[in-house]
């Protein structure tokens, strides 16, 4: 088996990167059919493709935007902190949302698949050379937003993902230390 070693880099380097902080440019057509195709890539029980990927410019990214006010419910200081924040905008975003209409796999199986969905689009992207943010927020458990979104109430939206090209080396955060949160299972027989 040959070895990859610069896939190993790319994971071990990986970074998010503000969503207001991601310029221009963005993924070319033929790089965005390679970074959809790589989310296609994922474990998916059944086959069901239990997920939908809504691909959004920098204007529907924007008319998006202004109309969250308006769908917003609920807590006040939500809004607030959405409105007050830098504008979350890229050159490209992704909505990943889950369709999960089938019994023949666990829901919960189905969403995940969609979860790996998003990780593998930015992985790829980050292998393209852009940078990215996964985000949900309040807008994605939003019905009112999931009707304007053409996405039907039951489901999910597991991800807002804005791509782009950094603007600045975005800040490293603490990784956990592997002796924090890796056991060995030690079972007993009986």
């Amino acid at each position: 088996m040959s070895r990859q070693p610069e896939t190993i880099d790319l994971l071990l380097r990986r970074r998010s990167q503000l969503a207001c902080k991601l310029v221009p440019p963005g993924p070319s057509e033929e790089e965005l059919k390679t970074i959809l195709a790589c989310g296609a890539r994922v474990p998916d029980h059944k086959g069901l493709v239990p997920w939908r990927i809504q691909i959004a410019d920098r204007t529907n990214q924007d008319t998006l935007h202004a109309k969250l006010p308006e769908l917003h419910e609920g807590d006040p200081a939500s809004l607030e902190k959405t409105l007050t924040k830098e504008p979350k905008t890229a050159p490209l975003l992704l909505i990943v949302s889950s369709h999960t209409p089938s019994t023949k796999a666990p829901r919960s199986e189905q969403i995940l698949s969609g979860a790996a969905v998003c990780q593998n689009i930015i992985i790829a992207a980050s292998a393209l050379g852009y940078r990215s943010q996964w985000l949900t927020e309040w807008f994605a458990y939003n019905d009112k937003v999931k009707t304007y979104l053409g996405i039907p109430v039951g489901e999910d939206i597991i991800g807002f993902l804005y791509i782009g090209t950094e603007s600045e080396v975005p800040k490293e955060r603490p990784r956990p230390n592997l002796e924090d949160i890796v056991s060995e299972l030690s079972l007993s027989p009986q």
